[in-house]
């Protein structure tokens, strides 16, 4: 567009009134800095909008009063947009778009949306499952405003706020000679065969436990469902390695699990909110933030899913 909405609102306040100096006086801006946007738009559109009037009255052409309306109206949706730009950023009411890790979603997400439903009922919510690399480009292509999610792969672009560490567990089938112990070491769960979590990064991670003590794991299957991992471990076909876990010791075919702490050092991964850098985050989004931050607060309210470190 040629002219400026300032410019155009220079032009608006010559027409109504009547006089350059005293559109001057009304905006408190200098009367050379009018004539010019003037002239500039009449040069930018080739038209003549005014017939100028002795001593210093100006009266709009026949085009003139045309381009005016269409100016004035151009100035009211302008207004409108800035209006409705502002209530997007200040707005306690509307949709916000989440990522959430895909196997960690059931335990905490329903748990957040229950808290969102008691202190901002206004608020809806739009998930979007995926891994932990699917979820950083979710962040940075703006498709999501928000996650919760691990910081197993930090990146740039993603800003990340911890709110809960989770120390990896091993899961075994409850008729496992290792399941009558009260934790298992590295050592003896790589001299097993294991169902590996096949996700990008979360693998990598699982992995790097082993690789770190100088060990290797004896990768049997490799599946992407979490109940599947957690099924084919219940029916004797190996261990695996998780971080939250079900409240219940049965898969879907009735086979009782172990869940034991794994039994080294450890730096555990740490679950929070994730958010990208370049956007600025809106009060729909500080809303969510802060019941997740509220409901991550409270004592014990995600121990149930999460097993205790034992270190060596």
């Amino acid at each position: 567009m040629a002219a400026s909405l300032r410019h155009l609102s220079y032009l608006l306040a010559v027409a109504e009134n009547g006089s350059v100096t005293a559109a001057a006086d009304q905006l408190g801006v200098s009367q050379p800095a009018i004539s010019t946007a003037l002239r500039n738009i009449e040069a930018d559109y080739d038209l003549s909008l005014f017939v100028r009037e002795r001593p210093h009255k100006i009266a709009l052409t026949a085009v003139g009063r045309r381009f005016v309306a269409n100016a004035r109206h151009l100035l009211e949706v302008a207004g409108d947009f800035d209006d409705d730009a502002r209530d997007l950023k200040d707005t306690q009411s509307g949709t916000v778009e989440v990522g959430c890790f895909t196997p960690t979603a059931p335990f905490v997400v329903p748990m957040v949306l229950q808290r969102l439903k008691q202190q901002s009922p206004s608020i809806r919510i739009k998930l979007h499952e995926g891994d932990i690399d699917e979820i950083n480009r979710l962040l940075t292509a703006g498709v999501i405003e928000v996650a919760l999610t691990y910081d197993m792969y930090p990146i740039p672009a993603v800003e990340f706020e911890p709110l809960a560490e989770a120390y990896p567990y091993a899961l075994l089938s409850a008729d496992d000679p290792l399941a009558r112990f009260s934790s298992a070491s590295l050592s003896d769960l790589a001299k097993r065969d294991m169902i590996a979590f096949d996700l990008p990064i979360t693998q990598q991670y699982f992995h790097s436990l082993f690789i770190q003590h100088n060990l290797r794991p004896k990768i049997r299957h490799q599946v992407k469902s979490y109940e599947m991992v957690r099924s084919l471990v219940g029916a004797g076909e190996g261990y695996s390695i998780l971080i939250m876990r079900p409240m219940n010791e049965r898969t879907y075919s009735g086979d009782r699990l172990a869940y034991l702490p794994v039994r080294a050092t450890i730096a555990p991964p740490r679950y929070g909110l994730a958010f990208a850098n370049q956007y600025r985050t809106t009060r729909l989004v500080q809303s969510f933030a802060k019941v997740c931050r509220d409901l991550f607060a409270v004592k014990n309210k995600l121990s149930p899913f999460l097993v205790p470190p034992v270190h060596k």
